[in-house]
């Protein structure tokens, strides 16, 4: 089971470190369409124990890519820290109709925009998403690398974030009333 070390930065706009990531000789891995879809069961179980478990969908100008993650509980650290199994599938229909029978349910869904780079053994992505605006996650080997990093890209004054998009979402749509549980950029 992988260790995810990640920090989550709330940004009015990506320009100006898109330009800092070119300067420092970061590599583009691409831009993606995420739709991803947490799965809980009737009591919440894994909401209420800081875990989920989610089928992520990936699409690009290339094609479509699944993955299956689960997240443990955070960990006492300085940064999010979670222990994290990420599996890649190919028939997401399969496994959402394996999870039904196993008592399962969709809790939420949404989509997310976001822009992929690494750089310094970091991934750092630019994410956008529908309710809640621009945000930079960094994720990479240890705190003093993820820190080290936010400070190259002039982001070391942002305050972080400790919830997770599932978080951030479900209070959105709680303050707004919406009804539904899937949210996407069409979501009014």
């Amino acid at each position: 089971m992988a260790l995810e070390i990640e920090i989550k930065l709330k940004v009015e706009g990506f320009e100006s470190v898109i330009e800092r990531l070119k300067a420092l000789d970061a590599k583009f891995d691409g831009d993606f369409v995420q739709a991803d879809d947490y799965y809980d069961d009737a009591q919440d179980s894994l909401v209420k124990s800081d875990r989920c478990l989610r089928i992520r969908r990936h699409k690009n100008h290339i094609g479509q890519a699944i993955e299956l993650t689960y997240k443990g509980a955070r960990e006492n650290h300085r940064f999010k820290t979670r222990r994290e199994i990420g599996i890649k599938i190919e028939k997401a229909e399969e496994l959402a109709e394996l999870f039904t029978h196993l008592g399962y349910k969709i809790r939420l869904t949404f989509e997310k925009k976001r822009s992929l780079w690494d750089f310094a053994d970091c991934k750092v992505a630019l994410d956008e998403l529908p309710m809640l605006g621009k945000f930079i996650e960094i994720e990479g080997p240890s705190d003093e690398q993820i820190e080290k990093v936010q400070k190259q890209l002039g982001l070391e004054k942002k305050s972080h974030i400790p919830q997770s998009y599932a978080h951030l979402i479900e209070e959105a749509i709680k303050k707004a009333g919406i009804k539904s549980r899937t949210i996407s950029f069409d979501t009014k």
